[in-house]
């Protein structure tokens, strides 16, 4: 039996590589650190290796200050958009409430029979009294006399009744009463409008929700029915949208009644007015007059009864003492007498109460009368003037809901953005829309204009009636020119209302615009800030900053043929500045030679305007 030996492989295990330790890491940081410390301070105090010093003057290329134009420009970018105010928007309004009273929905009609048709026309009753006034019945007495004469004869006396008779007159006045007015009221009856337009069932624009948007419609706000494409091409006076108006009409038919109503309510109270009018005049100058007159008259009827019963007294009682009349007679009289004064007592309180009481109440009585159907009748007319506005606004919302092209053009919808960037407002059929809010425009071609968004540093560059020159990206062949009209005021965050950054907004109308510009190009628009004609320049890298001075190297020709050219740093003043040359104001001139870039030579380290030539800089290396 053979032994089959097993040959177990072996498994070699690498050692790991050993890592530098950290204070090896540190050593060379440090050695680097000290070696490019040591190259910076070298460099600083003018140590230059091999090939990095100054090149030579000749070397250099130069420049000459020359003359030249010189203009600053400032460039955006902006969206073109339409001059023209062509922008029609939502006018339909939010009507709050029922407007004309407190009870003014649906139809009216008058609480109780006392109300405002009554008539304030004055019920004279009259009362017929009837009194017996002193009648003096005087009974005929015969006496006999007996003659004394001798043969005796007989002599009849006859007494003459005295009869005095006055009727108490009819005065109106006495039994004269005023109505009371009852101001016109209207109360509320069954009407199945409500207030339709202050958010209710009908509110403005149909029941239910806006297309679209998905929110409940609030009070000024209505939905789209039908618009036209956008790019359809319009008339003056054309229909392109039609806006929900089922709830106005409504609401339309119910205000027709309302104003019919408050009208008749006019004409009512200016009827009783006029009436009470009459009836005051009737009373003042006809009624008193003649109770006064009538009263006057039994007065004096009164006072000769009276008189005519003193009489009659003073005559009984003569011929009672001659023994030709009873004391039952003179009784008779003496009554009668008491009659008649009583009577005439009477008469003088009807004067005296007719003319300090009852004449006066009755006349401040009907003016107030008079007064309070006036003030019902201006409240009628503020009342009906409140229901003939809102009559006319609803009529005006109506018309509203109807839009018509004001002008020519071409119809653009009117999409509206927050400040995002994400549009909000869509216009679409079912889209709801609220009072004031922009649906489309009619963009003239003729009349454009530019939208450039400026940034903040840039604003102050920027004046109405600036110049500036627009390139359409869609046509950049075709370069027009324009004028700035506007720079808005306040600033508008360019990534939402948590950006740093601001920006404004420059409007730019279009002078000579072509047929095919349409609102929505982007546009580059330069404006031009500043220009100077025919001024000292050079080019901007032939000027070195330094300390917030500004030096040029100015080439210096050698006083010896053998030497080579040299250089002197002047101090210069600048001007503007374009993106090529900037304006020297002083310090050099006309015709001088600078170095065209002189950052490699060595920096100024002092101001050396007017420095002696020894101290000039040489360019050797």
């Amino acid at each position: 039996m053979q032994n089959h030996l097993t040959t177990v492989p072996r498994i070699q295990l690498e050692q790991p590589a050993r890592r530098p330790s950290i204070a090896r890491r540190l050593a060379a940081l440090t050695i680097t650190l000290a070696a490019i410390g040591g190259a910076a301070w070298a460099w600083e105090r003018g140590y230059r290796p091999p090939g990095f010093g100054p090149r030579e003057v000749e070397s250099m290329p130069l420049v000459e200050v020359d003359r030249g134009d010189i203009a600053q420009y400032v460039v955006e970018f902006g969206t073109l958009e339409s001059a023209s105010d062509t922008v029609v928007r939502c006018q339909v309004e939010a009507l709050v409430g029922m407007v004309g009273g407190a009870n003014s929905s649906g139809t009216s009609g008058r609480s109780g029979t006392s109300g405002g048709t009554q008539s304030t026309t004055t019920t004279t009753t009259t009362t017929t009294t009837t009194t017996a006034a002193a009648t003096a019945t005087a009974k005929s007495g015969t006496a006999s006399a007996k003659s004394a004469t001798g043969t005796g004869g007989s002599a009849s006396s006859s007494t003459t009744a005295v009869t005095g008779s006055s009727s108490k007159p009819t005065i109106r006045s006495f039994s004269y009463t005023v109505a009371k007015y009852m101001p016109l009221k209207r109360t509320t009856a069954t009407s199945s409008t409500k207030n339709s337009t202050s958010g209710g069932s009908g509110r403005g624009g149909g029941s239910g929700r806006g297309g679209g948007g998905g929110m409940e419609e609030k009070p000024g706000s209505t939905r789209i029915i039908w618009i036209l494409p956008e790019g359809t091409a319009v008339k003056e006076g054309d229909v392109v949208c039609e806006l929900d108006s089922a709830a106005f009409r409504d609401e339309l038919k119910a205000q027709q009644i309302r104003w019919l109503q408050a009208k008749s309510y006019v004409e009512q109270a200016s009827s009783l007015l006029a009436v009470n009018e009459i009836t005051l005049r009737e009373y003042r100058d006809g009624i008193l007059p003649q109770d006064l007159q009538l009263i006057h008259q039994y007065l004096q009827t009164c006072e000769i009864d009276r008189d005519r019963a003193v009489d009659n007294v003073e005559w009984s009682r003569g011929v009672q003492k001659k023994g030709l009349r009873a004391s039952s007679q003179l009784l008779a009289d003496e009554l009668n007498l008491q009659q008649a004064e009583f009577v005439l007592s009477e008469a003088q309180g009807m004067l005296l109460r007719l003319e300090k009481f009852t004449g006066p109440k009755i006349l401040k009585t009907l003016e107030a009368k008079l007064a309070s159907i006036l003030t019902d009748k201006l409240a009628q007319d503020a009342s009906f003037a409140l229901e003939d506005e809102r009559l006319r606004r609803l009529e005006k919302n109506v018309a509203a809901c109807t839009l018509r092209a004001p002008r020519d053009g071409v119809v653009v919808y009117v999409n509206e953005s927050n400040g995002w960037g994400r549009v909000e407002s869509v216009i679409q059929e079912g889209a709801t829309v609220r009072q004031d809010q922009p649906i489309f425009q009619l963009p003239d071609p003729k009349r454009m204009r530019v939208k450039a968004r400026i940034n903040e540093t840039k604003v102050s560059l920027l004046r109405v009636g600036q110049e500036c020159q627009i390139r359409v990206d869609a046509f950049p062949d075709r370069p027009i020119f324009g004028r700035v009209t506007d720079v808005t005021a306040i600033s508008s965050p360019v990534n939402g209302p948590f950006s740093d950054v601001r920006v404004y907004f420059a409007l730019v109308a279009v002078d000579d615009p072509f047929a095919d510009l349409r609102p929505g190009l982007s546009a580059e628009v330069t404006f031009l800030h500043d220009r100077r004609s025919q001024v000292d320049r050079v080019p901007l890298a032939a000027v070195r900053e330094l300390d917030g001075a500004s030096y040029v190297a100015v080439m210096e020709p050698p006083t010896d043929p053998g030497e080579p050219p040299a250089y002197r740093w002047q101090k210069v003043d600048l001007g503007l500045s374009d993106s090529d040359y900037v304006e020297v104001l002083s310090g050099v001139r006309q015709g001088d030679r600078v170095v065209a870039d002189p950052i490699t030579l060595e920096a100024p380290k002092s101001p050396p305007s007017g420095q002696p030539a020894s101290q000039i800089a040489s360019a050797s290396p």
